[in-house]
């Protein structure tokens, strides 16, 4: 027999059970339907409210936020910047769900007579409460969705806005401890950085005092239009010579002037490339040979200096700003959706108990039914392989 025609002799062995036991099944059926159906309204009924929140956005659009562009380009200084107004939807919902919002939430509302736990523990009381609250995080737009059932369509808005109060309570709380904390902290570091700049500003008025630097890019430049201006003369002065010797007798005064001029000329180009006596007096000249490694000196400290002012903005504004975070009180919530009285119940769901409850009762029904017929089957027909059993069963039952 093909696998085809066995599950169609099983459908009709089944058919053919629920035609023999149909009015068990459905007297069955009806009697629990019934049942329930009139449990489902003496139940009393829940209604929800629902509000919707946002964290409100504190972008901070002043010299901080350039500054903190431009220190981006320093390297790991950029990362010291606070995401303000950046605040994680899930520390919401760890505030909502934790145990000291609870025991607000069952102070206001005086809960243990509203759910009848009497002197029960708080956790009982704790779990009665959360078995009635819903909350849940859009990550794509940061809200946070607070749902509440309640007898009492009032109660459940009111629960709802006091959770949202008492959030936005808790958060601007820890706001204010974070901003003092932060602002500790740059305070410290401000004086750090302040410190740090006035090294460099110091060790940068000692080499200016030493080198004669005040502008290498400048002086530099200067140096070497006077050495190419210098070495221009002193060619034109050296072709006049060559032609005067050849005019003039070698002593005479003309040659002896153009030679000394010559020498005058070499030696202030010497001057200009040379490198400078250490122990000689400081003055604004910047000598060629002199100006990589002065040059190199000026703009380490001259960068020094540079990213230690900004690195001094940037605090000092961090400082102010965290000392305005560490006594504002405005609200740190944005109210997406306002909570309401629910007017359409929640609970129980009656049309959906009824069916549940027929269809689990139609299944055991039919489970007793099926288990009925088999002894009977096997007690009646001795071929049966569980005959010689049931027999037995029977026998120990009388």
């Amino acid at each position: 027999m093909s696998d085809e025609s066995r599950h169609q002799i099983n459908l009709l062995d089944f058919f053919a059970f629920v035609i023999r036991w149909r009015k068990f099944l459905v007297i069955t059926v009806l009697i629990v339907a019934i049942v329930v159906a009139a449990i489902s309204f003496v139940l009393t009924p829940k209604f929800r409210s629902q509000g919707i929140v946002r964290a409100t956005e504190r972008t901070d659009s002043s010299i901080g936020s350039l500054l903190a562009s431009k220190l981006g380009s320093l390297g790991g200084i950029s990362g010291f910047a606070p995401g303000l107004g950046e605040v994680s939807g899930h520390l919401y919902i760890i505030l909502l769900k934790s145990r000291e919002m609870s025991e607000r939430v069952i102070d206001r509302f005086n809960l243990r007579d509203v759910y009848r736990t009497g002197d029960a523990p708080i956790e009982d009381v704790i779990d009665a409460l959360e078995a009635r609250v819903y909350f849940e995080i859009e990550p794509q737009a940061n809200t946070i969705t607070i749902e509440v059932d309640d007898e009492s369509p009032e109660r459940a808005r009111d629960m709802a806005l006091f959770f949202i109060e008492q959030l936005d309570d808790m958060n601007q709380a820890i706001n204010v401890i974070r901003a003092e904390k932060e602002r500790e902290f740059s305070g410290n570091r401000l004086a750090e950085a302040r410190d740090t700049l006035a090294m460099y500003e110091d060790s940068m008025h000692a080499f200016q005092l030493k080198t004669g630097v005040l502008d290498i890019e400048e002086q530099v430049k200067a140096t070497v239009q006077a050495a190419a201006k210098l070495e221009a003369e002193r060619l034109i002065a050296q072709a006049e010579l060559e032609l005067n010797i050849q005019i003039f007798d070698p002593g005479s005064p003309e040659i002896e002037l153009l030679r000394m001029k010559l020498a005058g000329m070499d030696s202030s180009l010497a001057t200009l490339v040379k490198q400078r006596d250490p122990d000689a007096d400081p003055d604004f000249l910047v000598r060629l040979m002199d100006s990589p490694e002065q040059g190199k000196q000026y703009l380490r400290l001259f960068r020094e200096i540079e990213i230690h002012q900004m690195l001094v903005l940037y605090l000092t504004q961090q400082y102010e700003q965290q000392k305005i975070e560490s006594v504002r009180n405005t609200p740190t919530l944005t109210m997406i959706q306002n909570p309401v009285a629910g007017t359409k119940r929640v609970w129980p769901r009656r049309g959906l108990m009824v069916i549940l409850a027929a269809f689990g009762t139609f299944v055991f029904a039919s489970l007793i039914g099926l288990t009925i017929d088999f002894f009977r089957n096997a007690a009646a027909n001795p071929e049966h392989p569980q005959h010689a059993r049931v027999k037995k069963i029977q026998n120990s039952w009388s």
